[in-house]
Order: structure tokens, then sequence, then C-alpha cells
């Protein structure tokens, strides 16, 4: 796949310019605008990819971040594969692959700015609780859900760990496809996006 010459600044990459594997998860495009928005992202930023798949959310971070980092964890040898070709697709050399099972990968790494949580096989309780040790006072952390088990717990672990401005938005999003000479509506499934803000105080706890 040789390398991409995109030179727009807003989020959103069409989903067909990332490398794809089968069975491995990509985070949509409509839904990467919102979570790139609910990260506030800066430049410099430290930002750690949790359950990246094919690297898209990593490839958007970084090519925000200017002089930043973004780690991108992942479980799946497979999907490394695919977080290196769309990182090198785009130009990007700011994008950290980072193999093995979080929240155990999480431990090595220097503290977050911004911490993105969009899989978790399994292991949800000990990412939040590692998430929660990482992320800077201040920072912000995100997670996509798309299991009705999910957006609970973590709206319940933001609430209990005091984030401020947390909060769930759910989404549907449908397509127009030709079908002979007319356009159907196909949706996607529901995806809850839940954010909030470690509090400052938190430094002194």
């Amino acid at each position: 796949m040789s390398k991409l010459d995109w030179s727009f600044t807003t989020p959103g990459i069409p989903d067909h310019l990332f490398k794809r594997g089968n069975n491995i998860p990509m985070t949509k495009q409509e839904v990467r605008m919102i979570v790139l928005g609910k990260l506030r992202l800066f430049p410099g930023a430290v930002v750690y990819d949790v359950g990246a798949g094919t690297g898209s959310v990593s490839v958007e971070c970084a090519l925000q971040l200017k002089q930043g980092v973004v780690y991108a964890l992942e479980k799946d040898g497979s999907a490394d594969e695919l977080v290196e070709t769309n990182a090198r697709r785009f130009g990007l050399n700011n994008v950290k692959l980072v193999p093995g099972l979080a929240p155990a990968t999480m431990e090595k790494l220097p503290p977050a700015d911004r911490i993105f949580i969009g899989g978790n096989a399994g292991a949800l309780a000990g990412i939040l609780e590692t998430a929660n040790k990482k992320l800077k006072p201040g920072g912000w952390l995100v997670a996509t859900s798309v299991t009705l088990e999910t957006t609970p717990q973590v709206v319940r672990f933001l609430e209990e760990q005091g984030y401020e401005q947390a909060e769930a938005v759910s989404i549907t999003v449908a397509q127009a496809k030709a079908l002979g000479k007319a356009h159907l509506w196909q949706g996607q499934n529901p995806v809850t996006i839940i954010s909030g803000q470690k509090p400052l105080d938190s430094i002194r706890k």
C-alpha cells in the first residue's frame, strides 16, 4: 500500500483509505470524528489507544498531535501489522505499537494526557483502573461501547472516581446504499461514546 498524500486537518478519514483485515475491528469514520472531539487533543500530547484494531483512531490522533505520540495497544498479532501499515500509509512516525494484553502493557508507558479505550478483550475493569492511574490530572478518558454491559460499567467507574463532565452519547449511523435506481438506508450498530475529565485535585489524593 503506497503512501497517501493526506493534506486535510479535519478528522474523519474515509474508512476505505485504511487497510483492513478479516475480523479486525475498526472504529468507523463518523464515530471517530466524535471520539476525537471528546478527546480534546492538543499538540505534544501523549495518547493511549487501547485495543487499537486497525489503528484508525491512532492514525487520526497522530495527525493532530504533531510532536506528540500515540501508543497503540493491541493484543492481536495480525492487527499489529495493520496498525503499522496504516501509520506508514499516512506517513506517520509518532504511532508506537505496543503489542500484548492490556492492562499489563499500560504499566510500562509514560503518563498519558488522553486515553481512548476502543477494545478491552474482557479486561475492562483492570483497564479502567490502570488507565485512571496512568492518566494525568486534568486528562480525558474516552471509551466506546457496543454492548449493553460496557456503558454502565464505564459510566459508574468515572462517577466513582470523581471524573468531571462525565457523559455518554449514543449514536446510530445510517448510510444510503444504491439499490437499482433507488437508495436505501443501511444502518450500523449503535455505538455509545463515554467521556470524562480526571479531576485536577486528584494529584493531591
